[in-house]
């Protein structure tokens, strides 16, 4: 019987030393792929910190609207509204409460109470976070989120601007005290 000859292949060292060889002859690609890794990397954290800034800014606007709806029922499951209410845009008297709202937004209008005829297509509604004159707030709100006021400037303190006059023969000349 005839023996198969196997094709002649290098060995391991040989094509490891060319490997090496044709990566270091080539342009340095490592360091332009760091630099564009690094850069796009900035670029989502900064984005990242937008959404988080403005999920933030979201979340503390919306706190205002949570609370007692004072003789409001939602027209979707007929609860009185605690919590959210949402208000559509287009028609003259719709609230909803934040699972029929939830609900809306998965496709589906409810109506369970059959007061008003409104339509039961989801294009037609366009809710927002709505309050009124009868609405009580359940959240508090947190300390340190409101503005310290100002220390008041005492006639006889010695002026801001610098001029080390006294403030009422200064600044505040001609200023009711």
């Amino acid at each position: 019987s005839r023996r198969r000859r196997l094709p002649h292949h290098p060995p391991p060292t040989r094509l490891l030393a060319t490997f090496v060889l044709r990566l270091t002859s080539m342009p340095d690609l490592t360091t332009a792929t760091d630099e564009a890794k690094a850069k796009r990397r900035m670029e989502i954290e900064a984005k990242l910190s937008d959404l988080r800034l403005q999920q933030a800014k979201e979340t503390e606007q919306k706190a205002a609207f949570f609370g007692e709806h004072a003789g409001i029922t939602c027209d979707g499951c007929g609860v009185a509204i605690i919590g959210y209410r949402y208000k559509c845009k287009d028609c003259s008297n719709h609230d909803v409460c934040e699972n029929c709202y939830d609900t809306h937004l998965s496709g589906r209008v409810n109506n369970s109470l059959g007061k008003q005829v409104i339509s039961n297509k989801v294009e037609d509604h366009r809710f927002a976070l709505h309050k009124d004159k009868g609405f009580t707030p359940l959240v508090k709100k947190a300390p340190g989120l409101t503005e310290a006021k100002s220390a008041r400037v005492k006639p006889n303190d010695p002026c801001s601007c610098g001029s080390n006059k006294k403030f009422k023969k200064c600044c505040g000349a001609g200023k009711a005290a």
